[in-house]
């Protein structure tokens, strides 16, 4: 996957998180945990484009190990409101499932990363 394509695919990842948590904003519990997806979404784009800019390989493996974590976060955030039953689980079916698929390859491109120059 080229860097251009994940840079769409994590930006429409956070596009769409906030999209479709912002109908419970209204909620006192639906507006803390909107607050949450929006900081932890928005982080997998904008780390994954700070890892783009990264200075060498161990820095851009830290950088995209964020991203890891924050996809991940994402995912288990929309399983909360699912839970909460501020939103139903088919609403957040294919955000849960793009959460962990980014955070998969972000984990994958770290141990890529790290490994020596050379090794398979």
């Amino acid at each position: 996957m080229d860097h251009q394509n994940l840079r769409d695919r994590t930006f429409r990842f956070a596009v769409e998180s906030i999209r479709s948590v912002k109908p419970v904003i209204g909620d006192p519990l639906g507006r803390h945990l909107v607050g949450q997806v929006v900081r932890s979404s928005g982080g997998v784009a904008s780390n994954y484009l700070a890892a783009c800019h990264a200075k060498s390989r161990p820095d851009f493996a830290a950088k995209i190990t964020v991203v890891a974590e924050e996809a991940s976060e994402t995912a288990m955030w929309f399983r909360l409101f699912v839970e909460v039953e501020l939103i139903t689980a088919s609403e957040a079916k294919a955000l849960i499932q793009e959460g962990l698929e980014l955070a998969s390859i972000a984990i994958a491109s770290a141990r890529t990363a790290r490994r020596p120059r050379g090794e398979k």
